[in-house]
């Protein structure tokens, strides 16, 4: 565990990252490109998309624990309210209590599913509904309405739960940014080399410049690829947290602790 908090956010994109780090400089240091620019761009670009859209997974992910503990303390109370009623036989109280886990259960295999499908998720609730109207007189109506008023708690708990699992962040942003990121390396390189290697604002010859005569080639070459790697470590933080359910990264919600029963 300790091991994989820092390389859970590693991927294919991280290599493609470095690799085009890599030839970036090594493109800028072959053709002579040196400039002086101004690195503000990158603030606007990547920054400000990154910074945006992890805060944006980072509020769904704190509204998905909201919404489920919402939905389970509901099914948790309507459990209870069932068991008070003293109209209703043991046996069916079980059938009830069997109902209120499967809707739960079901709950928690759609948000672990890839596919959208809540067919099972929808009957399950619904044989709550069906046994509130089937023993409506044995419930009498003060409790009646009780188990009303926490269905609208477990629907609305579900219903936005699933719209988290459904609809992502903005997916203009991030695609823009993904480009950004692949992008700014060419920016760089030459900027770093004009910063390091001529600090008295000249520029080197006109010559294309060898890495391997040049001093200070190991620092450009790996200043720019961390830059890049950090950069879309950050984007492949945000990723995971995207969806929250899946499992993917090591800030995803531990759905496993809703499986537990009171």
């Amino acid at each position: 565990m300790s091991l994989r908090k820092y390389t859970s956010a590693l991927n294919y994109r991280t290599l493609i990252s470095v690799i085009i780090s890599f030839i970036a400089t090594k493109i800028a240091y072959y053709y002579n490109l040196v400039f002086d620019l101004d690195l503000t761009i990158i603030s606007v670009a990547v920054v400000f998309p990154l910074v945006f859209t992890l805060g944006s997974a980072f509020q769904r992910r704190e509204k998905a624990l909201e919404h489920l503990g919402r939905a389970k303390g509901a099914l948790a109370s309507i459990k209870y309210c069932f068991s008070a009623s003293k109209n209703i036989v043991d046996e069916e109280k079980e059938k009830i209590y069997s109902v209120v886990n499967s809707v739960k259960s079901e709950l928690i295999s759609f948000l672990y599913a890839k596919l959208n499908d809540k067919t099972k998720l929808n009957q399950s609730v619904g044989l709550i509904q069906n046994f509130i109207m089937k023993h409506r007189d044995a419930l009498g109506r003060s409790l009646s309405l009780r188990v009303y008023r926490l269905m609208r708690d477990v629907i609305m708990g579900i219903e936005n739960s699933i719209s988290i699992k459904v609809h992502r962040t903005p997916q203009s942003i991030r695609a823009y940014c993904e480009l950004f990121i692949y992008i700014f390396p060419f920016y760089y390189a030459p900027t770093l080399i004009k910063n390091i290697d001529s600090g008295s604002g000249e520029i080197i010859n006109s010559l294309p410049v060898p890495m391997i005569d040049n001093d200070y080639a190991f620092i450009v070459y790996g200043l720019n690829i961390i830059i890049s790697f950090i950069l879309i470590s950050l984007f492949n933080v945000q990723e995971q947290m995207e969806n929250p359910y899946d499992q993917d990264g090591m800030d995803d919600i531990k759905l496993k602790n809703y499986e537990l029963d009171y």
